[in-house]
């Protein structure tokens, strides 16, 4: 985020670092406070990350080193966020994350359970899109993920990265899932969610 900094530095505004947020358990959560003001580089598009860091530890991946543990924003103040963005006249809400399939892991929640919750404050006319998800992750949650991807005010798009096809370097990378679970994941998706 160093060009964003500088960027709006050059602008005259002043940019602040924010600490690692923690719950009372000491435990990461989420990232910047999701009630900061906010300036959309397209007033009609809400990118609304959902947590921070991941689970892995990928051989190759800074992601661990940048962002740390997995720190998901609570549920409750996601839906208020997207409320609010709506309001503002957003007409699209596009979920990101690391690893949008690892979202709730560290709260004791589950990525359908928050997205059924997004899905009930969609005003017609407005849509969402999921981000990046890796197999190990949504390969836990796919009828329902498929059952959201379904829905009219939803995208039938997710990003499933392709690391490599071979089961042998995806061992060496780390990646805890195979050749066959990507397969399934992509499989599953095309016959369970039309286009």
């Amino acid at each position: 985020r160093v060009v964003e900094v500088v960027e709006e530095t050059l602008k005259g505004h002043t940019v602040r670092l924010f600490g690692t947020k923690k719950n009372e358990d000491g435990q990461k959560t989420g990232g910047a406070a999701l009630d900061l003001p906010k300036i959309r580089k397209n007033p009609l598009i809400e990118i609304l990350a959902v947590n921070t860091g991941c689970l892995n530890q990928c051989t190759y991946c800074k992601t661990k080193h940048a962002r740390g543990e997995l720190g998901s924003y609570p549920p409750e103040q996601l839906v208020a966020r997207a409320k609010q963005a709506f309001k503002e006249g957003v007409r699209e809400i596009w979920l990101t994350s690391e690893d949008l399939g690892a979202y709730g892991h560290d709260i004791d929640t589950r990525i359908p359970d928050l997205l059924w919750q997004l899905v009930e404050v969609i005003p017609e006319g407005a849509m969402m899109r999921l981000g990046m998800t890796n197999p190990p992750y949504i390969l836990e949650h796919m009828e329902e993920v498929a059952k959201i991807l379904k829905h009219p005010r939803v995208y039938s798009f997710l990003h499933v990265p392709v690391q490599a096809g071979a089961d042998a370097v995806l061992e060496a990378m780390k990646r805890e899932y195979t050749r066959a679970d990507f397969e399934h994941v992509v499989d599953y998706l095309k016959e369970n969610v039309p286009r």
